[in-house]
């Protein structure tokens, strides 16, 4: 597979992220962040700091040595708000070319703005709503409708704009975000969308919303807080102090906390003025942005939850390709589902082999684990807890107890329902087929008036035993019906 990697120079720090490949849903192979602080008194000086110049230079030296070291030929160098606005940016740039050996391309706010949004849709492809992505010295605004960045606009508008060389806070952003939320023509026609937030401080800002709110899930991707609540955060952080948020380090940096405030205080009026309906927080950004716009077209469409559910499969299962055939022949119990319950589905019955490596007496604690606080793509934290207890239930584990408290604290009384009944069904199927094909074929299901039945060929009627009747039964009762096995 062919590696892909950024190097993204931006105003607060600079970071070399390494893919795996260019496939949908390509795993991070390394990724490392030096805070080197570009923008610092850019905004008073005209110029970014020599000391911080000397740290980014020695960074970049270092990635470029890690690039070869990893043997990755295919990579893209990108800066942004600190160097588009230096007085000697292009200094720095023939700097980093002849020292660091790495061509840089620096990138207008409108390109920046459209990578973040690809950044966001690489993740969620339905994602509809403002992008926002706020970094040290800019903040970038995007429409996002029909899985594409349909607008694009930028503003300095950024933490550092308005502190000091030492830190100090020197103005307020207030009049800057009237006018740059003014000047959006097309924000009248998108009210009540989610605003979907990108960028190290608001990722910040949601750890915080995580702790004080004792949410089970420590993942900020996707992380969703409604509207009066989001007000009420950003409100009640915009007007702290520094020492009042020093109880927060260890979990968010020193620099990171410094500037949460003004962050804060741009992410409540942007979600107040452009009348969101709820607060996302997107852990992909401009990097994944790039890395999506270098995909071929034809990877580029493909639903990231299921293609990363594929590559799941065929790195842990036994039977990569037998996903897809046991949706089909647990099918006949849910014809009335929904695109996404089907997806859903879809992505339990792919995953439904990846636990059996593990300890017999473990492996449902296993896979919940794995899938509620893996990576998966294109999907909800309520769609990974469905899909972890879903397949919790096909390893033989149980809903309801405190095992699976945590899991379902996510999920609606209807949602643990419904993985009960995929979990049991995938259960049955993995019985009956042992991972196979013609085990499969050997029988298939049908709903009958208040039955449900399990037809056999007459052939293949010794598959049926003991744990076989006792699986199906239980299926059956989960239904709400009665269980009939039939010899044909």
């Amino acid at each position: 597979m062919v590696k892909f990697a950024v190097i993204d120079i931006g105003s607060n720090s600079v970071r070399l992220v390494v893919y795996e490949s260019l496939k949908r849903a390509p795993y991070v192979i390394f990724n490392e962040k030096i805070l080197c602080g570009l923008g610092r008194g850019l905004f008073e000086t005209g110029v970014m700091q020599q000391d911080a110049i000397e740290a980014a230079i020695e960074s970049l030296k270092r990635f470029h040595l890690m690039l070869e070291k990893m043997d990755v030929e295919k990579y893209k160098v990108v800066a942004t708000s600190a160097v588009r606005e230096a007085k000697n940016g292009s200094e720095f740039i023939k700097r980093v070319k002849s020292e660091c050996h790495l061509t840089v391309d620096v990138i207008s706010g409108e390109q920046e703005a459209r990578l973040s949004g690809q950044g966001v849709l690489c993740a969620l492809p339905r994602a509809k709503g403002i992008m926002g992505d706020l970094g040290g010295g800019s903040l970038e605004l995007a429409l996002l409708s029909d899985g594409d960045v349909k607008e694009k606009s930028s503003f300095a508008i950024g933490p550092l704009k308005y502190q000091s060389i030492d830190g100090q806070t020197i103005s307020s952003p207030t009049q800057d975000i009237e006018k740059a939320i003014e000047s959006l023509d097309w924000k009248k026609l998108h009210k009540s969308e989610n605003f979907y937030a990108v960028g190290g401080s608001w990722r910040a800002l949601a750890k915080i919303h995580i702790m004080e709110k004792g949410y089970v899930l420590n993942n900020v991707h996707h992380y969703t807080i409604e509207r009066d609540d989001a007000l009420e955060f950003t409100e009640r952080l915009s007007k702290m102090h520094y020492v009042e948020l020093a109880r927060f380090q260890g979990y968010i940096s020193t620099r990171r906390l410094k500037i949460l405030p003004l962050a804060a205080y741009i992410l409540n009026q942007l979600i107040y003025k452009l009348k969101s309906k709820r607060l996302v927080i997107s852990g992909y950004g401009l990097r994944e942005g790039l890395l999506f716009e270098h995909m071929a077209p034809d990877v580029r469409i493909q639903d990231p939850l299921i293609e990363a559910c594929r590559d799941i499969a065929e790195n842990t299962g036994r039977f990569s390709e037998h996903g897809k055939r046991l949706q089909k022949w647990i099918n006949p119990l849910f014809f009335d589902e929904g695109f996404e319950e089907k997806r859903l589905r879809l992505a339990a019955s792919m995953l439904s082999d990846v636990g059996w490596r593990g300890h017999p007496e473990y492996r449902a604690e296993k896979v919940l684990y794995e899938i509620l606080h893996g990576r998966l793509l294109g999907i909800t934290h309520r769609g990974a807890a469905f899909i972890g207890l879903t397949l919790y239930i096909c390893y033989g584990g149980n809903s309801g107890f405190k095992e699976t408290a945590k899991v379902e604290s996510l999920l609606k009384p209807s949602d643990i329902q419904y993985a009960n009944k995929v979990g049991l069904a995938l259960r049955l199927a993995q019985r009956i087929s042992g991972g196979t094909e013609k085990g499969l074929k050997s029988a298939h299901l049908e709903i009958m008036a208040d039955k449900m039945c399990l037809i056999i060929r007459q052939k293949d009627a010794a598959i049926i035993n003991e744990v076989v009747m006792k699986r199906f039964a239980k299926l059956a009762k989960e239904f709400d019906l009665r269980e009939d096995i039939q010899i044909v």
